[in-house]
């Protein structure tokens, strides 16, 4: 096997998406009208609110350092916080070195650390939204992206001399308080541009309220094929469902010859169902067939369904979680136990399914848009995350990193908000990073076609087993 062979893959996945879905992004780019802002709704009036004045659900969830977001906060890291909320940034400095002394892997007191540095100092600023409470381990792992970004961008300079400061937001990964987010993030003048949301759902109902108030977002992980094209002001530096779907169900099909496959997902999910939708239809184009469809999302999940898929002749299972139905994704892989393959969408990624699945979970195949091994890409970025986290980072990091970069690279030219709108539809935009080069085609989506990677024995996990990129021979 080789990595040629990958490459190959790579290519055929990516003609097969772009054959199919490079029409429909056009088509809603027109109807969109991304080109003519003055087609969307006008933003009213407005001037920043003051913390009195807003609500307590955004008050409380919103912070450049004054107040801790995630959990499991430190001593000093309250210190650093308290420090900051009075202005004294050399004692916040000096907190929050001691914090990321005990807990260098916090991206939350880098941040803090970084803008404290700024203190009162003219700088640009960008929110980060990401989920603390349930899903703060996804949260943290966007943070990280977006702090290594900050800090390389001030190291060298800034935009155009002057420094990023960024806002953390946490929106619990809900809909409706993301919504009222939104709007606040919206009436802020200082805020130049947004990177999030994490969930597709998330994304989808906040995304009328930055295009009506004409403020870019950058998402690094939400993947539903219903955002392309959706607003003006989106963009993401993940690729959409379409380039996953495609990658799976080239390796089904393509590869291993298989042809009937059973699929898994969570009914609740925009993401989930995305996926599955997708899925399904580059399967049947190419001649396969799905053959059962079972929610994970029912209370009355039991994974012994795969009975009734197996009894119909399948050869293959597709899982389309969310992150709210990793466990059951990981007790359908557990029921396998490596009878069948597993084909998974990039909420597989994730640490729960090594310690809950382990030794079954070497049936699994997942697309992701980026793994650190992948040969293209950054080894520069690689080893600096390495080196400032103390470990290995996702594929989340490496795009939550890409939208700082992506946005900081906008905002050279023009440093506003519709300024910054105008740099990322140029057609010739492009900028290097972690994962690669950030182009963005005409629906605003990543011009960039997913990996696959499959689960082995190892430890760099710490869970006995790791994902690594996995290589196609095509002599088989």
């Amino acid at each position: 096997m080789s990595q040629e062979n990958n490459s190959r893959f790579a290519i055929l996945a990516t003609l097969l998406a772009f054959g199919l879905v490079g029409g429909i992004s056009l088509l809603l780019w027109a109807l969109t009208n991304r080109l003519n802002p003055a087609t969307t709704v006008q933003q009213s009036a407005g001037t920043v609110a003051s913390s009195d004045s807003l609500p307590e659900e955004v008050t409380s969830r919103v912070s450049a350092g004054e107040e801790v977001l995630f959990p499991d906060s430190s001593e000093a890291k309250q210190e650093g916080t308290a420090a900051i909320a009075a202005a004294n940034y050399a004692s916040a400095i000096t907190a929050f070195n001691a914090s990321l002394a005990d807990n260098p892997n916090d991206p939350e007191s880098f941040i803090y650390r970084s803008n404290a540095r700024i203190g009162d100092d003219s700088a640009y600023t960008i929110a980060v939204v990401a989920p603390a409470g349930a899903a703060s381990k996804i949260g943290l792992e966007i943070l990280r992206g977006a702090a290594q970004a900050q800090d390389v961008i001030n190291r060298s300079g800034g935009i155009n001399g002057m420094p990023v400061k960024l806002v953390l937001v946490n929106d619990e990964n809900d809909p409706a308080l993301a919504q009222t987010i939104a709007e606040n993030l919206v009436s802020d003048p200082t805020i130049i541009g947004v990177v999030g949301h994490y969930a597709s759902d998330v994304t989808l109902a906040t995304a009328p309220i930055y295009a009506a108030g004409k403020l870019v977002t950058v998402t690094p992980a939400s993947t539903a094929v219903d955002l392309s094209g959706l607003s003006p002001y989106l963009f993401r530096t993940v690729p959409s469902d379409s380039f996953a779907a495609a990658a799976l169900a080239a390796y089904m099909i393509y590869y291993r010859k298989d042809k009937d496959v059973a699929v898994y997902f969570d009914a609740s999910s925009d993401l989930s169902s995305s996926l599955k939708e997708e899925f399904k239809s580059f399967v049947m184009a190419w001649g396969g067939n799905v053959i059962g469809e079972y929610d994970l999302s029912q209370t009355t999940f039991d994974p012994n369904v795969q009975r009734e898929a197996e009894a119909k002749g399948v050869d293959s299972l597709m899982i389309a979680a969310s992150a709210n139905t990793l466990d059951a994704a990981a007790a359908v892989i557990n029921f396998n136990a490596g009878a069948l393959p597993i084909l998974g969408g990039d909420e597989l990624y994730n640490r729960v399914i090594l310690e809950e699945a382990g030794r079954d979970a070497q049936s699994l195949t997942v697309a992701v848009p980026w793994h650190l091994l992948s040969r293209d890409t950054d080894a520069d970025f690689v080893s600096s995350s390495r080196d400032l986290w103390k470990g290995d980072v996702s594929w989340r990091t490496a795009t939550a990193y890409d939208a700082v970069i992506a946005i900081a690279n906008g905002l050279e030219t023009d440093a506003s908000r519709e300024g910054l709108k105008v740099a990322l539809d140029d057609r010739d935009f492009s900028v290097e990073s972690a994962t690669g080069p950030i182009n963005f085609l005409p629906s605003g989506d990543r011009r960039q076609v997913d990996r696959l990677v499959k689960v082995e024995p190892g430890n760099r996990s710490g869970t006995g087993y790791d994902f690594i990129p996995f290589t196609i021979d095509f002599k088989n």
